[in-house]
């Protein structure tokens, strides 16, 4: 599942900064040589393992652009749902929802990503803009700039799976350093999907925040 529900992470991926007017595109050559790669990495790897040791499957430079590429094992999140595909024993259950954390390097752009891949019912128009939300345990409600999608058919669950990529700023990265992400809300044009993070499943989110900072140096603040 995770190879199906991760093959368009990064795909065609764009970073508006609204301030300053500066654009910068990751090219769909670049984004899908980077991610099959890290996805066969990925596959390679133990999640206890992971966790144990606080390692991550993949800190790699593009020969080609210097492009530097951090990335966590993925995650599952929220509750077994079932599937639209029938087996002799009543619906296929499968994952609600799976998150990855990563961070991205190169000449103009040092930025942390929090992509989710989800698989939904119906078919959805996702919209630029701060359409996803974050409820922190200490309350905070936390919206992110996610990025359009018209979500893929995937034919194992026989329901579209769409990709939420959203920019982690340097605040929220530290922020999720010491508190967990209790739920987090989608809002689709014509519905909003809660996903609601088990207390371990929050303690792996936030122990993948904290590897990526420590790969990138930016974990554990130094006086």
């Amino acid at each position: 599942m995770v190879n199906d529900f991760f093959l368009l992470f990064l795909r065609n991926c764009k970073i508006k900064e609204a301030e300053s007017g500066l654009l910068v595109e990751f090219t769909s050559l670049i984004a899908m040589r980077n991610i099959l790669f890290l996805l066969s990495c990925c596959l390679l790897w133990n999640l206890t393992s992971v966790y144990a040791q606080c390692e991550y499957p993949i800190d790699s430079i593009d020969e080609f652009d210097s492009t530097r590429l951090v990335a966590y094992e993925p995650i599952n999140i929220g509750y077994m749902i079932p599937s639209k595909v029938e087996t002799d024993k009543g619906p296929l259950m499968i994952e609600e929802a799976k998150l990855m954390f990563t961070f991205s390097q190169n000449d103009t752009l040092d930025a942390f990503f929090l992509t989710l891949a989800v698989p939904e019912y119906e078919y959805h128009s996702i919209k630029e803009g701060f359409n996803v939300l974050f409820k922190l345990n200490n309350e905070q409600i936390i919206p992110l700039l996610n990025f359009p999608d018209q979500g893929n058919f995937n034919r194992k669950t026989n329901m579209r799976i769409y990709q939420h990529t959203l920019v982690v700023p340097l605040d929220l990265f530290y922020n999720l350093t010491h508190h967990t992400i209790e739920r987090i809300r989608i809002n689709y044009p014509n519905r909003k999907h809660t996903i609601t993070l088990s207390p371990k499943q929050q303690e792996e989110v936030r122990e993948a925040v904290r590897c990526i900072g420590k790969a990138v140096a930016l974990f554990p603040i130094k006086p």
